[in-house]
């Protein structure tokens, strides 16, 4: 069984009304009871949002992943890592990020984008380097519930040992 860690977007909204929380909390609970089975999902509104990048790379670093997959500011703090294999929703990529991406973090990431337009953009310059990308033109709120069918697939694909 291979050991995969799942981060979800966090609630990144300042002054959130009660439904912006509401809808969050129930998209979040859908997401963890929809990826059950697939690997351990970490909690990752209780980190620290002033370093949350170098606190995922943290929990990567000593949990020691066979494959992440991570959705929103997850997926961007984790973009960077190329030792790991990974599954990346909707991250914010930059020309920084494409800059020496050696072969292996070429062919073992894989990015899905939904259809907002920093998302498009995002999809535009990922796969410039990555071949492994998918835009979801009719999928503006693209989620991890959208791609579990397609990550349990990659996940088990012997090709990607």
């Amino acid at each position: 069984m291979k050991k995969v860690l799942i981060f979800p977007a966090p609630f990144l909204i300042k002054n959130p009304t009660a439904d912006q929380q509401t809808e969050y909390m129930i998209s979040l609970l859908m997401e963890e009871m929809a990826m059950e089975g697939i690997g351990d999902f970490i909690e990752v509104n209780t980190l620290n949002k002033s370093d949350y990048h170098e606190e995922i790379r943290k929990i990567i670093a000593e949990r020691k992943p066979d494959w992440v997959i991570a959705a929103g500011e997850s997926a961007t703090a984790c973009i960077g890592l190329h030792g790991i294999k990974k599954i990346l929703v909707n991250p914010i990529v930059t020309f920084d990020d494409l800059n020496n991406v050696p072969g292996y973090a070429r062919q073992h990431t894989y990015g899905f984008f939904g259809a907002l337009p920093q998302q498009q953009k995002s999809y535009e310059l990922f796969q410039s380097v990555y071949p492994n990308a998918t835009w979801y033109v009719n999928a503006p709120n693209l989620s991890l519930i959208d791609i579990k069918d397609i990550s349990i697939l990659i996940i088990s694909d012997k090709s990607n040992e």
